[in-house]
Formats: C-alpha cells, sequence, structure tokens
C-alpha cells in the first residue's frame, strides 16, 4: 500500500463533535469511549473540542445517581462493585463505572486493571466500565472525572459508580462528584482502624465492613462497633443518619442492603431538594478548580514564561535560590503577565 505525500489529514471539525454528541446521545459505546478519550486529552485544542462537546450534550432528563466507593487497597471494592453493578442491571438499570487508577509518578503510566477484575460485569451489555487514570491527580480521582460522569449520564446510564485509587485516607475529593459517598473499611482493629482518620469518616454517607466472614467474622464486629460509635459525632448538613453495616462482597452477603442504602441515600436527597442543591456546590467547586487550573495551563504554555520558569527552577536545584524566593519570583512574572492582558 503506498502513501500519497500530498493527502493531508482531516483536522477535528464541529461537525465531527457534533456526531460525537449525538452518538453518545444515542448510547453508542464506541462514541463515549471517544468522547472520554477527548476529556482526557491534556492538548490544548482537544480541551477546546471537549468543552464544545459537553456544551452540545443534551440535558438528561431520567433520574441519575452518582455514587462514590472509596476504601485501603484490598479492601474488596472491585468485587463489591461488580455485585452491585449486577444487582443494578437485574433491577432494570444501565451502569457505568468509572474506576480511577493510581499513575506512576516517574511514567505517567497507570495499572488500569478494574475491568479484568470485574469481569462478569464487563460482559453485561447494560454495563460501561472505564479504567482512567489519576494522572497525578490527589484524592483519589482523575483530573476529568466529573466531565466524563457526565458523558455516561447522556449516553444513558442510570447510575454512575466511581471507584476512587484506593492509595490513602485523604480520598475525599470523590464527595465533590458523587451523591453517595460510601466507605468500604476491612475488619481489623487497633492501628487497622486508627488508620481510618477523621476526614474521610466524617465525609462517609455509608460505611461498610466488607470481607466479613470466615475466620475474619469477630474482627468485623469489632470494626463495625467502632464505626457505630463514631459516625454520629459527624452529623450531615442534610440530616441524613449514616449507617455502618457489615458485609462479604466474595460471600454476596448484605449487598442487597448496601444497595438498599445507597438508594435510600440518594432518594432521601432527592426528594428533599438537597441533591439539586448539592449538585450545585459541586459545580462551584468544580468552577472554582478549573480556572485556577486553565490559567496555570495558559501560563505555563507561553515560551516566555517556561524561559524564566526554568531558570528559577535550575536555581533552586543547584542551591543557589530557596523555594520560597523562587516562588515569589514566580508570582511576580505572572502578575506582570496579567498587565499585559489589560
Amino acid at each position: 500500500m503506498s502513501i500519497n505525500p500530498n493527502a493531508k489529514v482531516s483536522p477535528k471539525t464541529a461537525w465531527d463533535i457534533r456526531s460525537l454528541a449525538k452518538g453518545i446521545s444515542n448510547g453508542n459505546i464506541s462514541m463515549l469511549s471517544k468522547g472520554i478519550t477527548l476529556m482526557e486529552s491534556r492538548l490544548k485544542e482537544d480541551r477546546l473540542l471537549a468543552t464544545k462537546l459537553i456544551e452540545l450534550l443534551p440535558k438528561v432528563k431520567n433520574v441519575t445517581f452518582r455514587i462514590g466507593i472509596t476504601g485501603n487497597p484490598g479492601a474488596g471494592k472491585s468485587t463489591l462493585i461488580e455485585r452491585l453493578g449486577n444487582r443494578y442491571i437485574e433491577n432494570g438499570l444501565k451502569v457505568a463505572v468509572l474506576a480511577i487508577d493510581p499513575s506512576s509518578s516517574s511514567s505517567g503510566g497507570s495499572i488500569l486493571g478494574d475491568k479484568t477484575r470485574m469481569e462478569q460485569l464487563s460482559r453485561q451489555n447494560e454495563a460501561f466500565i472505564r479504567p482512567s487514570s489519576s494522572s497525578g491527580t490527589l484524592g483519589g480521582v482523575g483530573r476529568s472525572t466529573r466531565e466524563i460522569i457526565h458523558l455516561c449520564e447522556a449516553a444513558g446510564y442510570d447510575r454512575i459508580i466511581v471507584e476512587t485509587v484506593g492509595v490513602g485516607q485523604n480520598e475525599t475529593a470523590v464527595e465533590n462528584f458523587v451523591d453517595c459517598f460510601v466507605l468500604i473499611a476491612i475488619p481489623g482493629a487497633g492501628d487497622e482502624i486508627q488508620g481510618i482518620k477523621r476526614g474521610i469518616i466524617e465525609r462517609a454517607d455509608i460505611i461498610a465492613v466488607n470481607k466479613a466472614d470466615g475466620a475474619q467474622t469477630d474482627l468485623a464486629k469489632i470494626a463495625l462497633g467502632f464505626f457505630k460509635n463514631v459516625v454520629h459525632l459527624y452529623p450531615r448538613e442534610d440530616k441524613w443518619s449514616v449507617p455502618a453495616i457489615s458485609i462479604s462482597a466474595v460471600e454476596n452477603n448484605g449487598i442487597d442492603r448496601l444497595l438498599k442504602l445507597v438508594e435510600k441515600c440518594c432518594r432521601f436527597r432527592f426528594q428533599d431538594g438537597y441533591l439539586e442543591f448539592r449538585r450545585k456546590k459541586q459545580n462551584e467547586v468544580a468552577f472554582e478548580k478549573n480556572w485556577k487550573s486553565q490559567i496555570i495551563f495558559e501560563l505555563l504554555e507561553k515560551k516566555d514564561f517556561q524561559k524564566i520558569y526554568m531558570i528559577v527552577k535550575n536555581k533552586i536545584q543547584n542551591g543557589d535560590l530557596s523555594p520560597e524566593k523562587g516562588t515569589d519570583l514566580i508570582v511576580k512574572k505572572f502578575l506582570e503577565k496579567i498587565k499585559t492582558l489589560r
């Protein structure tokens, strides 16, 4: 096959984005995957197209619920999510799972293995599983999680489950994307329980002690008692009473009860009008985060700023400049750049 040297690659056009938006709205899985890839791109031209895509998608008319799942590595999140996803499908709903995996600080790569761990769910036509890299974003979620949720809802998925990275206890950023935040704990005592810090407990809407089976049954009871004793210390703004239960995803015990609690939490907020209020507040948080990160991105794209940035960075690395003084210089350069835009 010969290659025509005069051939030109057609650029992405507004028509392509309109077709993509239409395909996503029609529930086309291939189009949804392409749309998510576009959302995850860091290229400036792709970010502009991604914004256009969001604008073209129609407003979702059906009631959707967004569920965040977090917990320590090895807590059994993937097994549990597969159980929940299958239950939802049995109830006639479509489920999208956004599994956020940690990315390497050196290569930026990610394991992205959740789809293989949810083998049964991934074979369901009513399920969509998308592993995504955190891309170094803190808080257990990815940089474009909010936009991807929007795409999945536009594609007709009724329940969006977001599984956080699971590398620590600072993963509360998912609270800014979901309607119900579930903490998956594991049986244990002493240091294991104490390792679950206040920050995540006071934000969790439901606490489920997983792996309450076999030799760990007694330990699960101890952990459950601990959580039941502390959840009342962190009252919710909407008066939701946080339940703590024990489950076994492996033995498929307690899954129905957990699902009912998740639905109860979401519907409690929906019927009370708090869900709409909560999502509006989440939009405000997204706006505050986005405009700041976008300004930084645009600034770093400027060659003159890149030059001063590298000079300052090299001086800090060589010990010729303190990080504090280097920061002052960068801020000064930033303010000078702002003045030129007036």
